[in-house]
C-alpha cells in the first residue's frame, strides 16, 4: 500500500470532502460549489490505495482544450488529495464531517455512500444555482444537480443520483440510487430508472417506461419500450445491444 495522506487538509464546520477527482466531475462541481451551499471544500478523496500517477503532458497532449486539469499525486485544483482505504477515518481525524461522493464507478460510488454513512459523516447535496427543483419532489441526500437541471413534480431521486447539464426528469419520475443521466437527456413523466443506470447525452425516454438496474442507454436514443436490467440499448427506436455481465 501506498496511501497519501496530507497533511495539510483544514476541517472545520463548513468543510467538504469531496470524494473523486476527475475534472468533468468533481472538478466541475468544485467550481461553484461554495457559491451555491456556503460549503469550502477542503479535499478531494481517491477511496483507494494508490495515488493517481498520470503523465500530465501526454493526457494533455491528447486534449485540445488547454484548461482541462489532472490531479498530481497528492493535490488537485490546489486543494489536498487524500488517497486511503480509510478514507472515512482520515477525514474525521483531520475535523471533516461533510462528504458528497463523485465517482465515474457508479457501483464504486455506491460503496462509498455506505461507506460514509457508516462513518458517519453527512452526505451533501451539490444543486447548481441554475437548476430547478419543483417544491413537490423530493430529492435524498449526495445528489447532484448541474446547470440547468430540471427535477419535476414529485419526481424521487435517490442518494448518489446525478443530472448533468440540461438533463430533466419529469412528474413522478422515480430515480434508483446512483444512477447517472448525462447532458440533455429527458424522461417524460412516470419513468423508472434503476440503480446505477447511466443514460448518455441526448436519450429521451417516452413515459411510464421502466430502464433497469445497471442499463446503459446510449447517446441520441429515443426508448419506448422498457429495458432490461444490464443491458445496453441505443438506436431510433431504442434496440437492445447486448448484455453486461453482472
Amino acid at each position: 500500500m501506498s496511501e497519501l495522506i496530507p497533511k495539510n487538509i483544514r476541517g472545520g464546520a463548513d468543510a467538504l470532502a469531496l470524494v473523486g477527482f476527475e475534472e468533468g466531475g468533481p472538478g466541475q462541481v468544485h467550481s461553484w460549489l461554495a457559491a451555491a451551499s456556503g460549503l469550502r471544500v477542503a479535499c478531494f478523496v481517491n477511496p483507494g490505495a494508490e495515488p493517481p500517477r498520470i503523465d500530465i503532458a501526454s493526457e494533455r497532449a491528447k486534449r485540445d482544450s488547454h484548461l482541462f486539469e489532472f490531479p498530481l499525486p497528492d493535490s488537485f485544483k490546489g486543494l489536498p488529495l487524500l488517497t486511503s482505504s480509510r478514507w472515512c477515518e482520515v477525514l474525521v481525524d483531520q475535523g471533516v464531517r461533510q462528504a458528497l461522493v463523485y465517482l465515474s464507478d457508479l457501483r464504486r460510488a455506491q460503496a462509498a455512500i455506505a461507506e460514509a454513512r457508516a462513518a458517519k459523516l453527512t452526505l451533501v447535496n451539490a444543486i447548481h444555482p441554475s437548476a430547478l427543483v419543483l417544491p413537490d419532489a423530493r430529492l435524498a441526500d449526495n445528489i447532484v444537480l448541474h446547470a440547468r437541471a430540471f427535477v419535476g413534480y414529485r419526481a424521487d431521486l435517490s442518494p448518489g443520483v446525478v443530472l448533468n447539464t440540461g438533463a430533466q426528469v419529469d412528474h413522478h419520475n422515480v430515480i434508483g440510487e446512483c444512477a447517472t443521466l448525462d447532458p440533455g437527456v429527458i424522461t417524460a413523466g412516470n419513468v423508472t430508472i434503476g440503480p446505477r443506470a447511466r443514460l448518455h447525452t441526448g436519450a429521451i425516454v417516452k413515459n411510464r417506461i421502466r430502464i433497469g438496474a445497471d442499463a446503459v442507454v446510449g447517446a441520441g436514443s429515443v426508448i419506448i419500450r422498457d429495458v432490461p436490467d444490464a443491458t445496453v440499448v441505443a438506436g431510433v427506436p431504442g434496440r437492445v445491444l447486448r448484455r453486461l455481465e453482472s
